[in-house]
């Protein structure tokens, strides 16, 4: 089992350019659930992995430069 901060650190070094502006779960260092609507990803997540704790995340739409 993956912890919390595994899965945000995967996150963080994860190519996810395919789910820009798109909330997404991860669970176990993968993108189980994903959508335009928070409530859409976090019930879909829920009735597929009822006993996992997902990160839940929103993939910027635009480049951040720091």
């Amino acid at each position: 089992m993956t912890n919390a901060y595994a899965n945000y650190e995967w996150f963080l070094k994860e190519d996810l350019n395919d789910y820009a502006g798109k909330w997404l779960a991860i669970i176990d260092k993968k993108v189980v659930a994903s959508g335009a609507e928070v409530n859409q990803v976090i019930q879909e997540v829920n009735k597929k992995y009822p006993n996992k704790k997902p990160l839940i995340t929103k993939v910027k739409d635009k480049l951040s430069i720091l």
